[in-house]
């Protein structure tokens, strides 16, 4: 139970208790507050084409390598999820999909839709279909799109165990491929763009907001935010440790370049996707115009 959760299932007032809800509401503020003083962020987010080829080709050399050697625990870290074990968590693993899809619907239903009016959807970033199994229930047709082979062979070993008929999968290796795909009534992106650098993770946003259809819906998430983060291409470039990345787009470029592709903003919430309060990690619901 959240610290939220527990606000507002407090028993009688007794002393104690409103002591107890004071503090939880103290410690409650100071996380809802804790960025609210931040500093400016240093990070590059335009380079040059030979720079941005080297760093997109090592995104792409990361994720395959993840995907050949722990498919699923390389979308959600936890140790659960590794191979030697997955077996006995899997309805875990895509039970935790069925939430963040859930979210994705609350959102649209704040809106005055619904998934189940959603006839075209793309999930970019599908890794191993943890969130294009439960969309594609509500859903007309699901594209899941990834940059990982690998990834993409498990995705397809689970679609099939599902009997999920209505979910086609695709690679995409260059933001040229993710232009030449379809426009969609949904372009859904959730704990992707986080892990390419910014310059790639900006030119991946503006590919993704041009593939939705006029009157469709954005649904995208990125880290806007971490304590003492930075990022130089070059030094990023000089360090050849091969590693899940995560990296940062500050929040004013991220709503900046949605609104610039031709969305309005509807919705923006933060979420939990780092696990890390030093990070903030915002969801974008947005409509084109």
């Amino acid at each position: 139970m959240t610290i939220f959760h527990k606000l507002f299932n407090k028993p009688a007032n007794t002393r104690k208790n409103l002591d107890a809800d004071h503090e939880d509401t103290e410690r409650a503020y100071a996380i809802i507050m804790r960025h609210a003083n931040a500093a400016p962020m240093t990070i590059d987010t335009h380079v040059d084409p030979e720079t941005f080829k080297r760093l997109q080709n090592r995104v792409e050399d990361t994720w395959s390598r993840l995907g050949q050697e722990d498919a699923h625990w390389s979308v959600i870290t936890d140790e659960k999820f590794r191979k030697e074990s997955l077996s006995s968590h899997i309805d875990q693993f895509f039970s935790m999909g069925d939430g963040d899809i859930a979210r994705l619907d609350a959102a649209l239903n704040r809106v005055g839709t619904s998934l189940s009016n959603i006839e075209s959807a793309m999930d970019f970033g599908c890794g191993v279909g943890r969130l294009s199994v439960p969309m594609a229930r509500s859903t007309g047709h699901v594209l899941g799109v990834d940059i990982s082979a690998a990834h993409l062979r498990e995705a397809k070993a689970n679609v099939a165990r599902m009997g999920c008929q209505n979910i086609e999968l695709v690679r995409a290796s260059s933001i040229q491929d993710i232009k030449n795909l379809p426009e969609f009534e949904l372009v859904l992106s959730l704990i992707v763009l986080q892990h390419n650098p910014p310059p790639v993770m900006l030119e991946i946003l503006n590919a993704l907001c041009s593939r939705v259809k006029p009157g469709g819906y954005l649904y995208v998430q990125a880290q806007t935010y971490r304590q003492g983060y930075r990022y130089c291409a070059t030094d990023d470039l000089a360090d050849t440790l091969d590693k899940m990345e995560m990296h940062v787009l500050p929040q004013h470029v991220f709503l900046e370049t949605i609104q610039g592709a031709g969305l309005t903003i509807l919705e923006v919430t933060e979420n939990g996707a780092a696990w890390d309060l030093s990070y903030k990690s915002q969801v974008v619901l947005a409509r084109k115009r």
